[in-house]
């Protein structure tokens, strides 16, 4: 072994035999620990999803029969799921391979705009058996993140960011829009929870102006992204995405430490005030 030697040079390590003509026998690629920069860059991609989903949330509930400017707040919380999924995913690439994820490890174009697949990519990645098998919210929350009652309002957040807010541009400019307008897809949410609930649909045909109905839909929505965040929050802590995600719970608390009695009760700023 005396005349074995090791050479690191860029990204790998070259090991070296003199003994037969001082070929190149294997070599085997460095993992790096992320940079400061680095890690300064997720800390705050973090801080700045749960400031958009709260900013989100706040503007929900600040829609009424003289506001309805849906556009807002589904390009927030399109904007801040969509970061928050893959902060996750980026926690979770760094505790199997020591390292962040290069740029073709994630979702990009259209699909990194697709919060049904990007959360696909979460269950899979993050939800192993063991965590839905030891710890039994795991499983419930497994269970809501599958449920069609969450997607319905995914696919609308997914679809929003990957087209519908450049709708009316796309027909200015004489393309043809691939969705719905955003009104037309917030009209789709709503409809989700009519089918749900009858007593509120009721209310609406006979009172189209009631205000009520504007507050029960935006905390309908508001409860039901709460249950997701949470779900997301609690593998920081009781999930498997490591070691260094536990450092930031701080950022996350607001959706951890929710109680299914407080899930809709909440009120938020909508202009994404600190965590």
């Amino acid at each position: 072994m005396k005349n074995i030697s090791y050479f690191p040079y860029n990204m790998f390590i070259f090991v070296i035999n003199a003994d037969i003509g001082s070929r190149i026998i294997c070599y085997t690629e460095i993992k790096l620990a992320p940079s400061t920069r680095q890690i300064l860059a997720i800390d705050q991609e973090l801080l700045d999803s749960i400031r958009l989903i709260r900013s989100g949330f706040g503007q929900l509930q600040q829609l009424n029969g003289a506001n309805d400017f849906y556009h807002m707040p589904l390009l927030t919380l399109s904007s801040g799921f969509e970061r928050f999924l893959k902060v996750v995913l980026c926690f979770r690439h760094l505790e199997i391979h020591g390292d962040f994820p290069d740029v073709q490890d994630l979702p990009s174009g259209r699909k990194g705009h697709d919060l049904e697949f990007l959360l696909e990519q979460v269950l899979i990645e993050c939800f192993l058996p063991e965590y839905l098998a030891s710890i039994p919210v795991a499983k419930i929350d497994y269970e809501y993140l599958k449920s069609e009652q969450l997607r319905t309002f995914i696919r609308v957040l997914g679809r929003f960011g990957q087209a519908a807010r450049y709708y009316y541009l796309d027909v200015v400019l004489g393309r043809t829009p691939d969705t719905d307008p955003p009104d037309r897809e917030w009209e789709s949410l709503e409809s989700a929870i009519f089918v749900s609930r009858p007593k509120l649909l009721k209310e609406l045909v006979q009172n189209p102006d009631s205000n009520k109905v504007f507050v029960e839909v935006s905390t309908e929505v508001v409860t039901r992204l709460e249950r997701l965040a949470r779900a997301v929050a609690r593998l920081f802590t009781i999930g498997k995405i490591g070691e260094v995600a536990i450092r930031y719970t701080s950022y996350i608390g607001s959706f951890l430490f929710l109680d299914d009695e407080d899930l809709g009760k909440n009120v938020y700023s909508p202009f994404g005030s600190s965590v």
